[in-house]
């Protein structure tokens, strides 16, 4: 299967667990019988696997834009060479280092356009999923936008670094996932 195939089903399914645990967090919180709605699971779900495959994508072009591991230029080569030479030989020895200035690009680029359009997406979504159309749809996304940004930035700055400095591009979106995995429950909760 390919990664991206593979992130998404991962993806959808740590969201349906997600909202089945918001769902008995909420039974439990309320002390009242379980009565699972399967609805906003299959809703959390197509969600995510609308919404993994250009988020898959955007950490690919994120990293190739900004490639968070680059040759370690202190490094000697095989012969001990410095400058171009030895940093060639240091990249092909695989002797690299975390690029700070990649990493905080990586990060102001996912903060200023990832995670906006990732949260006016999430909206829309459920909100068409509700039945909300037209111009409701619209004032129902603009109601919601900044509280859910707001919300946002208590969390996935801090996902976004860890994630830019430790984890493989082809891994992020499930690594996120499984962070969502507490994220989504809150979001089930209090949608």
């Amino acid at each position: 299967m390919k990664p991206i195939t593979t992130a998404t089903y991962q993806a959808a399914f740590l969201s349906g667990i997600s909202n089945i645990l918001a769902q008995v967090l909420k039974s439990y919180r309320s002390s009242t019988p379980l009565e699972l709605d399967f609805t906003p699971v299959i809703h959390f779900v197509i969600f995510t696997i609308i919404n993994t495959p250009p988020n898959f994508q955007w950490q690919e072009q994120l990293e190739a834009w900004f490639p968070g591991q680059v040759a370690d230029e202190g490094a000697k080569g095989e012969k001990g060479e410095k400058g171009e030479k030895g940093e060639k030989a240091a990249a092909k020895a695989g002797k690299t280092r975390l690029s700070k200035t990649n990493t905080a690009k990586k990060f102001l680029a996912d903060q200023v356009l990832g995670a906006p359009i990732n949260t006016a997406m999430f909206l829309a979504v459920m909100g068409w999923f509700k039945g909300l159309e037209g111009q409701v749809l619209m004032d129902y996304v603009q109601q919601n936008f900044m509280p859910f940004m707001v919300a946002g930035w208590k969390l996935w700055p801090a996902v976004s670094l860890i994630s830019f400095s430790v984890v493989p591009a082809d891994k992020r979106v499930v690594f996120g996932s499984l962070v969502a995995l507490g994220w989504n429950t809150y979001v089930s909760m209090i949608m």
